[in-house]
């Protein structure tokens, strides 16, 4: 029954999403399944890599360390996601971060060999793939954004702002067309805008500081100064954005004093 979960959870993973579940256990089969405890490193910086790792279950830190032992985290991997794909298929097939559990989490390894006859198998696969690579580069040109935002009030605003637009385009996907066409999700009466206006904190607010490469508390006061100021409100890991145009100047403002 676990193993049958565990097949489940990467049948629905980006890497296979359009995969037919019945033939999903003969790509399983020549998969390497591995079990990391809370806080163990599965790679470091400079580690050859020669297979990619899906995670089944569980949390992992991708981390950029410096020689002073500082660190910063450079993306946060969950259930589905992968890892190493960019590495195999590069002429410098290295580490480049140092990947860390953040709780006991399960990955399934495929060597380059496997991935090949798995993609010229499954185009599905292949598609996906591809996909998956062109929006990690998206993804890290933001957060390279982010990280330049130089004050902490900057790096913040960027971040929530980011969550604000992803959770908008999940809440645009659920709402109703006729609510579509009223302004911000609809009237003030409609349910949609304070929903569409609060975000939540995908992790605690330990390691998202560690994310905007700031240390816990930095990430707490302006958090605090912040509501402060008027421009969220703060429920544990949920936030109202109250002013997001004011927000959104903070971060115009950064990129313009950058250039």
């Amino acid at each position: 029954m676990r193993q049958d979960c565990t097949y489940r959870a990467l049948c629905e993973s980006d890497l296979f999403r359009g995969v037919d579940c019945s033939d999903f256990g003969d790509f399983c089969s020549v998969t390497r399944p591995r079990t990391f405890e809370k806080g163990e490193i599965i790679a470091k910086e400079g580690d050859n890599c020669n297979a990619i790792g899906i995670i089944s279950e569980g949390q992992i830190a991708v981390q950029k360390i410096s020689t002073s032992g500082e660190f910063a985290t450079i993306a946060l991997l969950s259930e589905g996601d992968f890892f190493g794909a960019d590495i195999i298929y590069s002429s410098n097939n290295t580490y480049q971060t140092t990947l860390e559990t953040m709780k006991t989490s399960k990955v399934r390894f495929i060597s380059k060999d496997v991935m090949n006859k798995i993609m010229d198998q499954c185009p599905t696969v292949k598609d996906n793939f591809l996909r998956i690579l062109s929006d990690r580069v998206s993804y890290q040109n933001r957060r390279i954004e982010l990280l330049s935002q130089k004050t902490l009030r900057e790096k913040v605003a960027y971040y929530l702002i980011e969550l604000y637009n992803q959770s908008n385009k999940n809440l645009e996907d659920m709402v109703p067309e006729t609510c579509k066409k009223c302004e911000m999700f609809g009237k003030e009466s409609c349910k949609y805008p304070s929903e569409a206006r609060t975000v939540e904190l995908p992790v605690s607010k330990e390691i998202a500081a560690k994310y905007l490469a700031m240390p816990r508390p930095s990430f707490s006061r302006e958090l605090i100064s912040m509501e402060k100021d008027g421009l969220i409100k703060v429920n544990g890991r949920r936030i109202t954005l109250c002013d997001v145009a004011k927000l959104e100047t903070e971060i115009v403002e950064g990129l313009s004093a950058n250039n």
